[in-house]
């Protein structure tokens, strides 16, 4: 049986990632579908998920199988022009939720599943695991600000990038959170999709915000690490940056 774009997990542009004193927390992993949809019909698709697709995974964050889970909406960035996530600790009990919501949606949603496929006829899923952020990982994404911007990477070397953003960018970054300039940040792995290997997650209270954060960031980042800032430019030269409407999620 194939089963429908609308049946697939769900993650993303979103946030994953443990503070620096929560490593011993349980790896968040993030499940993501992004879409690129009929942009005169995409609105549809809003209502389909608040009417049948966030209460399934209602269930399953009852279930306590998964997390959280979420809702975006593109404003700026490439063709993906919504997204789908949904964030947990624990492999396992992701498939579990997924194989759950997947036979309500065949079961009880049929039409409403070949309607959103019909306006979203594509899709890119990944899966993304946690690397380090500002949130404990037991509570990635439970509460999100309006907007997010995430810049999907993709890098040479891995290895050097989360160095570089571990040791010298985190710090900045948590100094922007305690000063209330963004409301979370994250940075994020890949584990299963296409070519984009790592991603930098932030979210702000509005467009504008998420928009001076993003030029303030990179001076200060310039300021402070000008040489390392360049080796990460070597490690990851090249990316797609997205904003993100996230207020379905209030």
């Amino acid at each position: 049986m194939r089963v429908h774009p609308l049946c697939m997990l769900m993650c993303a542009g979103l946030v994953l990632a443990p503070p620096a004193t929560a490593q011993d927390d349980p790896e968040s992993i993030a499940f993501a579908t992004y879409y690129r949809c009929d942009q005169s019909r995409e609105a549809r698709t809003d209502t389909i998920y608040e009417e049948v697709i966030a209460p399934l995974w209602q269930k399953q964050v009852d279930a306590g199988r998964v997390t959280s889970f979420g809702w975006a909406r593109h404003w700026a960035g490439g063709d993906w022009r919504r997204l789908n996530y949904i964030i947990g600790t624990d492999l396992e009990a992701m498939v579990d939720a997924r194989e759950a919501y997947i036979e309500e949606v065949l079961n009880d949603y049929a039409d409403e599943a070949r309607e959103f496929n019909s306006i979203c006829p594509s899709h890119d899923d990944y899966i993304w695991y946690s690397v380090i952020g500002s949130e404990p990982q037991n509570q990635l994404a439970q509460e999100r600000a309006a907007v997010g911007l995430t810049s999907y990477m993709i890098c040479e070397d891995e290895t050097v990038a989360d160095e570089l953003v571990q040791t010298a960018f985190a710090p900045i970054m948590n100094r922007h959170v305690e000063a209330g300039d963004i409301s979370s940040w994250s940075w994020v792995e890949h584990n299963i999709g296409g070519v984009y290997r790592r991603a930098l997650v932030l979210d702000a209270a509005s467009y504008k915000a998420i928009l001076n954060y993003w030029n303030k960031l990179f001076e200060e980042i310039e300021a402070e690490h000008p040489q390392l800032l360049r080796q990460f430019g070597a490690a990851c030269n090249s990316h797609a940056d997205y904003i993100w409407d996230l207020s379905a999620n209030q």
